[in-house]
């Protein structure tokens, strides 16, 4: 490092006001010290370096923010305080015993007189300092002018439009690089620039990357269950509803659960019957899927009501189970308030009970909830008797038929007691659906969907 001049006068050695520290004595305004009545300098100001002006280098303990605030700028004393608080003063001489900055304090009496006037930063962070911001101006640039070129590119396609929102909007950083990168994907590929439909929360999807401060959640949550409580949100860029599902306990089986559902999201999330996984926790302590409009069980009056409508629900339940059942994945969980309606269409969430294919699933007990597996009175009764890892779509089957008789009687079924509608052609269906034996039930959806073909 080049050696670097003193035009202050002279070095006030006899003050040891800081350890590591010298006091040297600055010009008064007009450039010179003036004399006292003794004779004496007058000094109004003194400065506080190191002897030997070392290379600056960062202090141990100094957040990005911290040390950005401390090398950026010359500051004032009062910034510091609010800055660093009580440990001002401690941060302040560090930072000039390492060469960062140079310390201004007012003299009086013979003493040097705290707190400080404030600091210089040293010469070369200074110079280091500008260069960095000139180079962070030209990125702005390039970035501001490829998010516009973007914009334009991407405005042909309805389903970008929350992207081009972001793009035209969001502030230079980190961000719009995400945005960007997501836009060049869109661009290049074609299951996501193509002309058919795409889902409202699709964006959600796209700008997807584990980070749950891109959503706003609201206090209140909408729904609480065994591991986990549901909150409405919204993404905070895209602006698209959503909803936060998180963790209430952090123990070992609630996240294994939890990551669980969030795989089955990813797995299947593309079939309308099955709630998608949006975004979720690297860790799986909370995910982001859409934003539903109430369950099977808060639209229970008009599904009794409307013509079809509770048939069109259980079909979408058939559906959505058909693919994880050809799979060897059971639900376990099937009720109404896991039956939710999305954009028009029920799907089926909430598969952190869900069974892995055999051999998948290490600790069997973890999908054990209260004294039994599954929910109390709708989970079949070889959930609570048994091995229920041993299960087969049969289970799902049994709690479809419960599902049925809760909504058709409006009463919530006890377990391993018979809960049939009181007449009509839902009756025998659930009859056959809940038998107990397993191996009297239908075997699979084709077959329970085949019981449906007298329903009006």
């Amino acid at each position: 490092m080049t050696a670097r001049s003193r035009p202050r006068g002279f070095a006030m050695r006899h003050l040891s006001v800081y350890p590591g520290l010298t006091t040297y004595a600055v010009p008064l305004p007009e450039g010179n010290y003036s004399i006292d009545r003794n004779g004496n300098p007058k000094i109004t100001r003194v400065t506080l370096e190191p002897e030997d002006f070392p290379a600056p280098r960062r202090p141990p303990g100094l957040t990005e923010s911290q040390w950005a605030f401390a090398t950026n700028s010359p500051r004032r004393w009062q910034s510091a305080l609010t800055k660093f608080g009580t440990r001002a003063e401690a941060i302040a001489t560090e930072l000039a015993r390492n060469g960062c900055i140079v310390l201004e304090c007012d003299f009086r009496d013979a003493r040097v007189v705290l707190p400080p006037r404030g600091w210089a930063p040293h010469p070369e962070l200074q110079a280091a300092q500008q260069e960095h911001n000139s180079q962070r101006a030209a990125r702005r640039t390039a970035q501001g002018d490829e998010a516009g070129h973007l914009a334009v590119k991407l405005a042909p396609y309805p389903a970008a439009g929350p992207l081009v929102a972001i793009l035209r909007a969001q502030r230079d950083g980190a961000y719009r690089d995400h945005v960007i990168e997501t836009a060049r994907v869109f661009l290049a590929d074609e299951t996501m620039s193509g002309t058919g439909e795409v889902a409202p929360w699709a964006a959600v999807r796209w700008l997807k990357r584990g980070t749950k401060t891109d959503y706003e959640r609201d206090q209140e949550s909408l729904a609480e269950g065994g591991q986990g409580a549901v909150y409405g949100g919204v993404h905070k860029h895209a602006r698209i509803p959503i909803a936060l599902k998180q963790l209430r306990y952090g123990d070992e089986d609630s996240v294994h659960r939890m990551r669980r559902e969030i795989s089955i999201g990813h797995l299947y999330g593309e079939h309308p019957n099955v709630m998608p996984v949006l975004d979720s926790d690297p860790d799986g302590r909370w995910f982001v899927m859409p934003l539903a409009n109430g369950s099977a069980a808060s639209h229970a009056e008009r599904l009794k009501r409307e013509t079809g409508a509770l048939q069109d629900l259980v079909t979408a339940v058939c559906e959505g189970l058909r693919h994880p059942h050809a799979d060897d994945r059971v639900h376990r969980d099937i009720k109404p308030a896991n039956v939710l309606l999305l954009n028009g269409k029920w799907v089926v969430a909430d598969w952190g009970l869900g069974r892995q294919p055999r051999g998948e699933t290490s600790v069997p007990h973890r999908t054990r909830t209260g004294t039994g597996f599954g929910s109390e009175g709708f989970a079949a009764p070889e959930l609570s008797s048994g091995n229920p890892h041993n299960v087969a779509a049969t289970a799902d089957i049994y709690s479809i038929g419960r599902l049925i008789a809760a909504i058709l009687t409006g009463e919530r079924p006890e377990q391993n007691l018979p809960l049939l509608p009181a007449r009509g052609p839902w009756r025998a269906v659930v009859a056959e659906a809940t038998r107990h034996k397993p191996t009297d039930r239908p075997q699979d959806v084709d077959e329970f969907l085949r019981l449906l073909k007298d329903i009006p």
